[in-house]
């Protein structure tokens, strides 16, 4: 993910003004992890927002922002903004009325192993995340021989809990081989696709992922900035964010949240017609009038905030 801070106030791109509020704000009973790099709550866009950090629970294999650098910071701060950004600040986030964990699994100069990931899972799973993203980063390819990554995505699967992975040479090998499990839904950034009729080489199978405008997506910089940032975790942030509005519309609907028929209503919505390198596109109008038609709205929707 690439980005710029700024200190005016931006425009966001076109696919996320447009998504902003189309779903309502979320719901409080619906929580999204974040594990991605630290993020700077002192952002004044996260000023009343929801948000736990999980960052006191066995110290020698999470990341506290203490030991963080700017760039992974930069890169929480800035995906945690598009989520939980509070109306009428800075950076008004997609789902700002869900709760929000952060559980922080990069550092300086070190790496996020299978084990470091399956064990920030089980901790936001234990927290009662109905979500879990899982940002691009540095993140090492190795046996998992004690299988806890496995076990964690087992837990995901019995739990019915969403895992949106960001795709991409800086995603998580291991959680996008799983995508073709129903815990994990890989995203990628539609700019980041093969040309149409070209073959993508990191192609994980159909029916397992998503591409969402990613370009430019506008966000929280530290030091109390904004920025726009691009690629697979901003679109991911993006789809976490729709994850956690259509979970808040069941609760209104259904009276009880299904993550993994939210996620085959993503998969449902983007249009395999445009599929390219095994990735189905979501990021059109069409594409938010079909969400929100599964979530039981007419687009547009009219802003608004919390249960109808």
């Amino acid at each position: 993910m690439s980005g710029t801070a700024e200190s005016a106030f931006l425009p966001r791109s076109a696919f996320q003004k447009d998504l902003l509020y189309t779903l309502g704000g979320g719901d409080p009973r619906i929580t999204i992890a974040v594990l991605d790099g630290p993020v700077d709550r002192t952002h004044e866009c996260f000023r009343g927002a929801r948000l736990t950090p999980i960052d006191d629970f066995a110290p020698d294999e999470f990341v506290t922002a203490r030991t963080c650098n700017d760039r992974t910071m930069a890169q929480g701060s800035h995906t945690a903004s598009v989520i939980f950004g509070q109306p009428c600040s800075a950076v008004e986030g997609q789902a700002p009325l869900c709760r929000g964990l952060l559980v922080p699994i990069f550092a300086d100069g070190a790496v996020c192993t299978p084990q470091r990931l399956a064990r920030a899972i089980v901790v936001a799973v234990d927290h009662g995340a109905q979500v879990i993203h899982v940002g691009g980063g540095a993140f090492v390819t190795m046996a998992d021989h004690d299988g806890q990554l496995a076990k964690a995505l087992a837990l995901c699967l019995r739990r019915k809990v969403l895992i949106i992975a960001a795709a991409g040479r800086r995603g998580s090998a291991e959680l996008l081989r799983a995508a073709l499990a129903a815990p994990v839904l890989a995203v990628k950034a539609v700019e980041q696709l093969p040309s149409p009729g070209c073959d993508g080489a990191l192609a994980i199978g159909g029916g397992c992922g998503i591409a969402m405008p990613g370009s430019r997506i506008f966000g929280a910089a530290l030091e109390g900035r904004v920025a726009r940032r691009s690629g697979a975790c901003s679109a991911a942030a993006l789809a976490s964010s729709l994850a956690g509005l259509l979970l808040s519309r069941q609760l209104v609907t259904q009276d009880r949240a299904d993550p993994l028929a939210v996620r085959h209503w993503l998969l449902d919505a983007a249009c395999a017609n445009k599929a390219r390198g095994g990735y189905a596109v979501l990021d059109s109008q069409r594409d938010i009038e079909r969400l929100a038609a599964h979530a039981g709205l007419a687009y547009p929707v009219t802003r608004s905030f919390g249960p109808a």
